[in-house]
């Protein structure tokens, strides 16, 4: 379960990076967004190895 919603979080991290959707927005912004979500990567691959 978790081991296929890592790589998903992933592909939708590097393709808001690719979007217009950081376009106005602050660095500060985008890097908030990346720990957000980088924590989410993080904890998904490890609950894959410890489940």
């Amino acid at each position: 379960m978790f081991c296929s919603q890592a790589p998903e979080l992933f592909e939708e991290i590097v393709n808001w990076l690719d979007s217009d959707n950081i376009r106005g927005l602050e660095h500060s912004q985008i890097e908030s967004k990346l720990l957000e979500n980088g924590y989410e990567l993080l904890r998904r691959l490890l609950q894959t190895k410890i489940f």
